[in-house]
């Protein structure tokens, strides 16, 4: 599912959505727009007066999102289908994904562009799918893909999505562990001896998950330790290193006392990489989560 808005955003998610679909081959791909429902809907609809109908009025908009689909896609495969919904936009997404349950929600992440991208950071709480975000810079290449790991179940399976693209495209997988020395306040400061054992723990932890994982040499695991600064920072001079196309984060379930503590996804979505950034979800582990939130 791809969320578009009638700006110059959709030309690049559609174009991007196309690449990606040439890659993953999905069966279906829903194209979602969300009329805010309000006094300005019904301006618009008076400032045309063959517009006499809020369904003509949707007829419009779906022939417009249906011309820029068919600038970037071809008839057949996948089947390509147009729902616009009337709503708030947050609450509208939030109800589709949560009824068709998609496999992948695709949003645009503007940096340059009008808006701030609130509605993508409000969705990544209330959705249980993957979601991927897609600024506007985004190049249609995977030839190096990042993965972020903090040697978990959760962040292994981040890296089989890796890997399972690699086999489709022949891209190179970087997997990313970052780690840091505890907090130093003078006069307790690290010793040299004591930053060798995080050192070697840290070695001996890639180790072990290369070994429970069954990770291929053809990964390369690298360590790259935090000194200061933001920890997406880190994440970024990756980036820059390894030329990636695409970044791959496991999303874990929060306690419920934490939902409102920003974690290592919500600063990797805030960040400007300007490249994909692919949110994994555990479906079912999330949907429970989502089911006690809301019980309590």
């Amino acid at each position: 599912m791809v969320c578009v808005d009638l700006t110059k955003m959709d030309n690049i998610l559609m174009g991007y959505t196309s690449f990606l679909a040439s890659v993953s081959k999905p069966k279906t791909v829903t194209f979602l727009h969300v009329v805010e429902s309000g006094p300005d809907t019904l301006e618009i609809i008076d400032q045309f007066p063959e517009i006499n109908t809020k369904e003509k009025f949707f007829d419009l908009l779906r022939n417009e999102i249906n011309e820029k689909i068919e600038a970037h896609f071809t008839q057949g495969e996948p089947e390509v289908r147009v729902v616009i919904k009337e709503g708030k936009p947050t609450a509208a997404i939030i109800d589709l994904v949560n009824s068709l349950e998609p496999d992948l929600l695709v949003v645009g992440k503007k940096v340059g562009y009008a808006g701030e991208g609130i509605i993508p950071k409000r969705i990544l709480k209330y959705v249980a799918t993957s979601i991927l975000f897609v600024p506007e810079n985004s190049r249609h290449a995977l030839e190096n893909i990042l993965v972020a790991v903090d040697f978990s179940e959760q962040s292994a399976k981040a890296l089989k999505t890796g890997q399972e693209l690699s086999e489709r495209t022949g891209a190179k997988v970087t997997a990313q562990h970052i780690y840091e020395y505890r907090a130093q306040f003078f006069p307790y400061m690290l010793s040299e001896k004591e930053k060798d054992r995080v050192d070697n723990e840290t070695k001996e932890n890639r180790e072990k998950f290369i070994r429970d994982y069954n990770v291929p040499e053809s990964v390369n695991v690298k360590l790259s330790k935090h000194n200061k600064g933001k920890i997406a920072d880190t994440v970024y001079d990756e980036v820059l290193n390894s030329h990636a196309d695409v970044i791959i984060v496991a999303s874990k379930v929060k306690k419920i006392p934490g939902i409102m503590r920003q974690d290592f996804t919500d600063r990797m979505v805030n960040y400007a990489f300007g490249i994909p950034l692919l949110v994994l979800r555990n479906k079912e582990r999330y949907q429970k989560f989502l089911k006690k939130l809301f019980a309590e």
